[in-house]
């Protein structure tokens, strides 16, 4: 008991701010480019503060597994893998451990009940994850090989990537991983053309003492701390997907489904605004 209240101090100072300077209520800056790798049917890259993901979307295309195909709709497969570089923790397989099976799962279930899979009988839809680096293992000093690497990989205004470079990645993780892929996966299903009822936006939140604090980072993601992740439909009430992690008195609970809310509702508003700059710029060009 003494190791949570110590940890969620941490969190927020005696002034009531964050260890990166925000309030409790405000979501980190975000920033995206659609349409950065030219082989994909969609892509996109997106900064959710020092997370960066890039996501290639390719389909719809014949299933791959006929014997999975389905005459009422397409299928949705995700791909999610970690660069043996991006954590301090050296893992034999770069995919399909238990928890990155398990993120892919619920990233394929979230977007199967948005995209109107009725019109692509039979067919298959592929959105392709890798995480290519931690910012935690940044800081404790990646080698200068491998921040070449990331160096080079993240975008400049005007350049796009080729299918060599990326399937999807998370160039740097910075916490709330899920919700930031869920971000970067709408970004590229919209730019793909995929018909769905509306862009999915999510957030990781926690609760520190009763007080909700959303899109937290790598730092106020402890083991300790209540979180959960939320995904909202158009940044309105209809919920898409919720994971909660560690337990939550009930009577803190709607204040922090309130403030998930919020901030979900705030990220879909700078998704939407780079969809319409987006789509105004293809509009010039054509």
């Amino acid at each position: 008991m003494v190791n949570y209240v110590s940890e969620e101090m941490n969190v927020l100072s005696e002034h009531g701010f964050r260890a990166d300077g925000r309030r409790p209520e405000q979501i980190r800056n975000i920033s995206c480019k659609l349409s950065v790798c030219p082989e994909a049917d969609g892509s996109a890259y997106i900064e959710q503060g020092n997370t960066r993901i890039m996501c290639a979307v390719y389909g719809p295309h014949e299933a791959t597994n006929r014997a999975k195909a389905s005459e009422e709709g397409c299928s949705v497969s995700v791909q999610l893998s970690t660069a043996v570089f991006a954590t301090l923790e050296r893992k034999n397989r770069r995919r399909g451990d238990r928890k990155t099976t398990a993120l892919a799962r619920m990233l394929e279930k979230a977007f199967e009940s948005v995209i109107v899979t009725s019109l692509f009988p039979r067919a298959q839809i592929d959105i392709c994850c890798e995480i290519i680096q931690n910012s935690s293992a940044k800081q404790m000093g990646a080698s200068i090989e491998q921040r070449a690497v990331i160096n080079s990989a993240v975008l400049d205004a005007g350049s796009v990537l080729s299918i060599g470079d990326f399937n999807k990645c998370v160039f740097q993780e910075d916490g709330s991983r899920l919700s930031s892929c869920i971000n970067a996966c709408s970004l590229a299903l919209a730019d793909a053309g995929i018909p769905m009822r509306g862009v999915v936006t999510c957030v990781t939140c926690s609760s520190v003492d009763g007080r909700p604090v959303v899109d937290i980072s790598a730092r106020e993601e402890m083991d300790t701390i209540p979180r959960l992740t939320l995904a909202t439909l158009s940044g309105h009430d209809e919920v898409v997907l919720v994971e909660m992690e560690n337990r939550v008195h009930m009577d803190h609970l709607s204040a922090l489904m309130a403030a998930s809310h919020a901030a979900s509702s705030s990220i879909h508003q700078c998704l939407h605004a780079a969809l319409q700059q987006h789509l105004s710029q293809t509009r010039a060009i054509l």
